[in-house]
């Protein structure tokens, strides 16, 4: 059940190149982009960090339309192929898809050091700008980045309770009651050492260099996080939906909408 041992969904567009892993036999593949997302390779980290910080500044609502996210993914040659693009991440067909969930999975392959790309994950879902999560944030950040990954790769995802029980290990790592908000060093300490996370990572690690300096497995910790995730679920689902809400709203209230023609078309 977990992200690093998921089933990978041929068909669909998806393709992957295989990749034997070197830990417990377990065969570890290096995702790729499904058909006709290929032109969002081009992007690095720092691309990517540009594209969330002009959602954020010019973008008044959470979702984007189709020529909204022609206009924030300019890495598409024709309007035909961002048409196509748009139509692969619109999976339920309703004309819009999740910006913070496409550009956090984009984040997740875009070429750049690990710990760069977990920080922009860390930025995205600070929906205060407090530079800390909170529980449901932290959840949400893991549930919907995985989303993301899911539709731009046609990786499986884990569970709901499994990555619930992900949630709860962050702040047990960091020590911290689950009342209190974890702050990046607390997430940082948590995805470089859970082997997990960093076993999952490999698929989209795309050089050496993307990893320098981060624990060997040696120093990391092995957690089953397909136990039970136990009372609280719903708790936490009801909790998602209020920092969407609040995310929203945020969202607007920072936005201006007088000037670019992309706020208008958001």
């Amino acid at each position: 059940a977990m992200l690093a041992q998921a089933e990978l969904q041929a068909g669909s567009g998806s393709a992957l190149s295989s990749q034997r892993g070197d830990r417990m036999g377990v065969v570890l593949s290096r995702a790729e982009l499904v058909r006709g997302l290929e032109p969002l390779s081009t992007y690095n980290v720092s691309s990517v960090r540009l594209i969330f910080q002009k959602f954020e500044e010019v973008c008044p609502a959470p979702a984007l339309w189709e020529r909204a996210f022609a206009e924030l993914f300019s890495c598409f040659p024709t309007g035909e192929a961002a048409t196509k693009a748009f139509m692969v991440l619109d999976t339920d067909g309703n004309g819009l898809i999740d910006a913070r969930e496409s550009i956090a999975g984009l984040a997740i392959v875009s070429k750049g050091h690990l710990s760069d790309r977990m920080r922009l994950l860390f930025d995205i879902f600070d929906l205060n700008g407090e530079k800390e999560l909170h529980f449901d944030e932290c959840f949400l950040m893991l549930r919907r980045s995985m989303a993301g990954l899911r539709k731009l790769t046609g990786i499986v995802t884990p569970p709901e309770k499994v990555v619930h029980n992900m949630t709860k290990q962050i702040w047990k790592s960091a020590r911290k009651h689950r009342n209190n908000a974890i702050i990046h060093e607390d997430w940082q300490q948590w995805w470089t050492h859970d082997a997990s996370m960093r076993s999952a990572l490999k698929m989209v690690t795309w050089k050496p260099e993307e990893q320098r300096g981060l624990p060997t497995p040696d120093q990391q910790t092995n957690i089953d996080y397909t136990k039970s995730a136990g009372a609280g679920d719903d708790e936490v689902s009801a909790a998602v939906g209020q920092q969407l809400k609040r995310g929203s709203m945020l969202g607007q209230a920072r936005s201006s909408l007088s000037a670019t023609s992309f706020a208008k078309m958001c």
